[in-house]
């Protein structure tokens, strides 16, 4: 199917409070344009039971160019530029009404077996579905990892709500982005221009985690833990 083209308008839930495309605006519209992608090609989330698979999501490294504010119709350009044998990396571009480029991003996922409830294994056949744009959105190379600072300091912790779980039963992406945002000093601007994220392990309803912060040369960093400190749940960076 090569690129697939998404059309969205900017919602109400998906601005901050300045009237403009927020981070976690911008990955709601990028996760539902990946979810109707792959709908498209027959491994959407109303496919599992037929194919007994569905992606997890491991990275997001997003930039933006401009925010637009309330009901600008936006474009979203997406395409998997790489599959492995258990995951796939995913791009995106995003264009406002007049043709002007919103943001870009990067994602890598892995496939999930339903069944065995464990990583599963790219086929020849679910990646022909897809196909493959040997494109990068990003020209500057990058690995996927966020290494975890040294010197942090506790800020909170957080119990995880039954209003923070999505339907794979542990909390939903987005949630991590508003506890980073809790972790960040008033003084910090929200909306920053660079944001990366690494998923490490799910949390799940009733854990407990503790969230440190750390900055270092205009780069800030929240590592999300559990309680005792010794798994790390995720690590964001904005900058």
């Amino acid at each position: 199917m090569a690129v697939y083209e998404y059309k969205t308008h900017i919602k109400y839930s998906d601005i901050s409070e300045n009237n403009e495309l927020s981070d976690k605006g911008l990955l709601n519209i990028l996760s539902e344009a990946a979810g109707v992608h792959s709908a498209a090609v027959g491994y959407g989330l109303n496919d599992i039971e037929q194919t007994k698979v569905s992606w997890m999501l491991l990275f997001w490294k997003l930039k933006f160019f401009k925010r637009p504010r309330w009901n600008t119709e936006l474009t979203v350009k997406t395409w998997p530029r790489k599959f492995e044998k258990v995951s796939s990396w995913r791009d995106f571009e995003v264009f406002d009404e007049l043709g002007k480029q919103v943001a870009i991003a990067s994602t890598e996922w892995v496939l999930i077996d339903n069944v065995k409830q464990s990583i599963g294994r790219v086929t020849e056949e679910l990646a022909n579905r897809y196909g493959i744009v040997e494109k990068d959105a990003f020209e500057e190379k990058f690995e996927g990892k966020i290494k975890e600072p040294e010197n942090k300091v506790k800020v909170y912790e957080y119990t995880a709500k039954r209003r923070d779980i999505d339907v794979n039963h542990h909390v939903n992406n987005g949630v991590y982005l508003e506890l980073a945002y809790d972790a960040l000093p008033e003084s910090a601007d929200v909306n920053f221009d660079n944001l990366e994220i690494q998923y490490k392990k799910q949390i799940k309803l009733g854990d407990t985690v503790a969230l440190f912060y750390s900055k270092e040369d205009n780069v800030h960093t929240v590592c999300i833990k559990s309680q005792d400190e010794k798994t790390l749940h995720a690590i964001l960076k904005f900058y």
